[in-house]
């Protein structure tokens, strides 16, 4: 079963992943512990945080509502290696930055839910929303399957709008976000962690191949980024798929940018220390 397995069962046909970036002709899992806190305060429910946001689908003008999260009433306390935020309370608003209409399945991330062209609303009504199916309405609290779901019809709303390279590649990094999420609700032991994985290193693979065409094509702010985030998050990505002599490159523009704040550039260079460690070890590795 392939990573778009489940949305080809709605009708919407074989997502062809090695074609997504090429519309223009070119081509350690570490565990994060929770912050303790020296007072113990009650756990909030994910159910609590969350209210119904009104959309109107610039599509087939529908409106219609999502359940969203009070950002206030939450607080980021960690980020992983692959920078997936961690929040408190073991709860993620990941989950539901993303919009899909319940009537036609125009789905996009929250960020780029806003009309579209003439051109592009004609695409998507005749290749998309005419072979739509339907989807599974989530009730109180979206599920990390959910969640994924719909990000995989965001991604190929994305590709019959064509939109830009960098929209797919963020929504790719969203998908390996959740991906880590869901293995961290899982038992070590469940069976469905190696897939789940496996499908984590396809998005990363993926988020990287997007995130490198646009970096020479797109103007700066990318999908909310200055140029130096992008490139420390290239080269998280590009050290996670064996890229290491990319992840060193972009590393090495962090760590010498003038306007990189500090706390990225000791990110920067953790990393780097990470990398090198990494090559001293395999160099014994082969002449023991």
């Amino acid at each position: 079963m392939g990573l778009f397995s489940d949305v080809e069962q709605m009708g919407l046909g074989e997502v062809n992943v090695d074609k997504i970036f090429k519309e223009d002709g070119k081509n350690s899992h570490t565990h994060i512990q929770k912050a303790k806190t020296e007072k113990k305060e009650p756990e909030k429910r994910e159910e609590d945080l969350l209210f119904d946001k009104s959309y109107q689908c610039p599509i087939c003008d529908s409106q219609f509502k999502v359940k969203a999260v009070r950002s206030g009433n939450i607080k980021m306390i960690d980020q992983d290696e692959i920078l997936r935020p961690i929040y408190e309370n073991h709860i993620d608003p990941l989950k539901y930055d993303v919009v899909s209409c319940p009537h036609c399945g125009y789905t996009t991330l929250s960020r780029y839910h806003k009309p579209v062209t003439t051109g592009q609303l004609r695409t998507i009504r005749q290749e998309y929303c005419s072979n739509f199916k339907g989807i599974p309405q989530e009730e109180p609290c979206m599920s990390y399957e959910g969640s994924l779901l719909r990000h995989k019809l965001a991604l190929i709303c994305a590709m019959k709008r064509n939109a830009k390279n960098s929209e797919k590649a963020y929504i790719f990094l969203k998908m390996a976000w959740l991906l880590r999420g869901e293995q961290d609700e899982l038992p070590k032991d469940n069976p469905k962690q190696m897939e789940l994985k496996k499908e984590e290193r396809e998005c990363i693979e993926k988020a990287y191949e997007g995130f490198l065409s646009a970096f020479s094509k797109e103007p700066f702010p990318m999908c909310g980024m200055d140029e130096i985030s992008l490139r420390y998050i290239m080269a998280v990505l590009a050290h996670k798929i064996g890229e290491r002599e990319e992840s060193v490159r972009m590393l090495a523009k962090v760590l010498t940018s003038k306007t990189a704040p500090q706390r990225l550039k000791d990110k920067a260079f953790d990393l780097k220390e990470e990398i090198k460690k990494e090559v001293v070890q395999e160099k014994n590795a082969q002449t023991s």
